[in-house]
């Protein structure tokens, strides 16, 4: 085990704690979008319009999309940072949860699922 392993083995962990933090701060940012557009929402007196619903959806999709490209630079370095693990002695490192059993995955799905139903939303408003 050397010096320079130790150092990988560092910046890789410190590396996944930065994306870590940066998937859970973009569910953050969806409840600062749905919080706003609640109060759109609720204090528009004539209703909201489609280029509304067209821009919640495209948000929606944006932080799905964002959350989607976090989730796989976590499961890349997770790969290296298991392998620097096992070289420096910590052998205790899981290996990345199959997207289909992570909870950022599933809700990942239901951002992607939300934005794509108020786009489709949205375009009938403005068509019709």
């Amino acid at each position: 085990m050397s010096d320079q392993q130790i150092e990988i083995y560092r910046q890789r962990y410190e590396t996944f704690r930065h994306l870590d933090r940066l998937r859970w701060q973009m569910a953050q940012v969806l409840v600062a979008v749905l919080s706003a557009a609640a109060l759109i929402f609720r204090t528009s007196p004539d209703g909201v319009g489609g280029a509304f619903w067209l821009f919640l959806g495209l948000a929606f999709l944006t932080i799905a999309l964002v959350m989607n490209r976090i989730s796989q630079g976590i499961e890349k370095n997770g790969e290296v940072l298991k392998a620097f693990g096992a070289a420096v002695g910590d052998d205790r490192i899981p290996s990345a949860s199959s997207g289909w059993q992570s909870v950022t995955h599933w809700l990942t799905i239901v951002i992607a699922i939300g934005g794509a139903g108020c786009l489709i939303f949205g375009l009938s408003e403005l068509r019709g």
